[in-house]
């Protein structure tokens, strides 16, 4: 099998290349700019309470791994503040799972079906117009080479088996920065990017999108409460000064020697 080598006409770069990498871009500042407009509001005070909620269970965890190191007051008044009769694992959380808040709260739903049509509507757009316009285009060649298996993902819309795998076709390089601009973008806009890998994520599984199963939020406040309680305080520099002149004399010591 022999292989051809190609000279792309300049008419390919001024008419195909320049045009849809302009249209992607242009595509991509308008699926950012819809996602910020149907975003959803800022955070309420519930949320923000679910928030700390979330972070309590984190600090919790940090207090009984590195607790030691903190006087046993110290200790003790921070384990009442988790642990305590009156203390925050104590109380019912308000953290619901994803099910639970798009049974009981329908904007959240709706929220997400926003997101869904901002990042879906545009990419379906602009594939009907890459494959009206642009397709069936080598445009360029990879400087390296490559095993035929990347073949079928560098070469969409050309069935040419004499073509070398390091040409890529118009709907490939579509597809390359569909995906691949997230970095660049990410350097422009200060708030989230939006992330395709995600939205598709989105699209398959909208129940599961927010997390696996859900949170269960009130079972980690018994659990860590339970740990903090079988935890017994040692302070760690407590008998320190003794540990150092021990570890002075045996230093000494073995010098002597």
């Amino acid at each position: 099998m022999s292989v051809h080598q190609l000279v792309l006409d300049s008419a390919v770069r001024d008419w195909v290349f320049i045009p849809l990498t302009l249209a992607i871009v242009l595509m991509k500042l308008l699926t950012q700019y819809m996602h910020q407009l149907f975003s959803a509001p800022p955070p309420s005070n519930k949320e923000l309470k679910e928030v700390r909620e979330m972070q309590a269970v984190t600090r919790a965890g940090r207090l009984r791994a590195m607790g030691r190191f903190i006087p046993e007051t110290s200790y003790k008044m921070r384990k009442d503040y988790f642990a305590g009769e009156k203390g925050l694992f104590s109380q019912k959380p308000m953290t619901r799972s994803p099910q639970e808040a798009m049974a009981t709260d329908p904007t959240v739903m709706v929220d997400m079906m926003k997101k869904n049509l901002t990042g879906m509507v545009p990419q379906l757009a602009m594939g009907m117009v890459v494959n009206f316009f642009f397709q069936g285009f080598v445009i360029g060649k990879v400087p390296f080479p490559l095993s035929p298996r990347f073949k079928p993902m560098l070469q969409r819309g050309i069935d040419l088996a004499s073509l070398d795998v390091s040409y890529f076709t118009s709907l490939s390089y579509y597809i390359l920065l569909l995906f691949g601009l997230r970095g660049a973008f990410s350097l422009v806009f200060r708030e989230d990017v939006v992330d395709e890998t995600e939205m598709m994520k989105r699209q398959m599984n909208p129940m599961g999108a927010a997390g696996p199963m859900g949170v269960d939020m009130e079972s980690m406040f018994k659990q860590e409460k339970a740990a903090l309680n079988a935890v017994d305080h040692e302070w760690e520099m407590e008998s320190a000064e003794e540990r150092a002149v021990d570890v002075m004399r045996r230093a000494i010591k073995a010098k002597k020697l």
